[in-house]
């Protein structure tokens, strides 16, 4: 950790207008949650499919940290179950991302929100919460797989104005936080739909498909802001 720490500062020391922020977590370390149907899986976990999407039973057996969090089919849809997690990051635009399986198109999304007081997150598509889509697109849902894949935050239909396909688009819509402590709710919609890290960078081309990113956690179980090195990678 030292070693990057001193890696980053001499990135902002030799050249600061290219230095990029980034924060990443792991799912499993949430801060509160609400409802039991986000399980903690420790891998290597078997997971039933789902027939009627033409989905086999699988094996997962790589998660970063060991673990991730998700419900497996026949869990049951929606329920207003929730996790939570704390960050705190400087003001800037932030894209984030998610490590996420997602099998079919009845095993593909969750609802979300920033900020939102714990009684307002709920199963539901309104003005606090948005629908993060995994390959929902017809034009996507070639890209099924029961392997881990990471998608950029997304909209269904807002409030969030980063929709789909405007987010696998060149003009990707960021996260616009202010400087300080914030939250994010991930809240249960489908079950068969399994996290398992979630990445945010200031970079708008870093892709962590390409690059596997770092964590950076905070020893008391909150998270914080690192340094990045230059643009280009870590």
């Amino acid at each position: 950790m030292r070693t990057i720490i001193l890696l980053a500062m001499l990135s902002l020391i030799v050249s600061p207008a290219f230095a990029q922020k980034y924060i990443s977590w792991e799912a499993e370390d949430f801060n509160d949650s609400n409802g039991t149907k986000f399980e903690v899986f420790d891998v290597p976990t078997d997971n039933p499919g789902n027939a009627a999407e033409g989905v086999d039973d699988y094996t997962v057996t790589e998660a970063s940290g060991g673990a991730y969090i998700g419900s497996h089919n026949g869990t049951g849809n929606d329920g207003g179950d929730w996790v939570k997690y704390e960050f705190t990051v400087e003001a800037d635009d932030w894209h984030f991302w998610g490590r996420v399986i997602a099998p079919s198109v009845a095993d593909n999304s969750c609802f979300w929100a920033f900020d939102a007081a714990d009684g307002d997150v709920e199963s539901a598509n309104n003005a606090t919460m948005n629908i993060w889509d995994f390959f929902e697109v017809e034009s996507l849902r070639v890209n099924y797989t029961t392997d881990w894949v990471w998608f950029r935050l997304n909209t269904r239909d807002g409030p969030f104005e980063g929709t789909e396909l405007v987010q696998h688009g060149d003009d990707p819509v960021p996260v616009e936080l202010d400087d300080g402590d914030h939250t994010f709710h991930l809240a249960h919609r489908e079950d068969g739909t399994y996290v398992d890290k979630f990445f945010a960078t200031t970079d708008v081309e870093f892709n962590p498909n390409e690059t596997d990113p770092q964590t950076a956690v905070e020893a008391q179980n909150k998270l914080t802001t690192t340094w990045g090195a230059l643009k280009g990678g870590f």
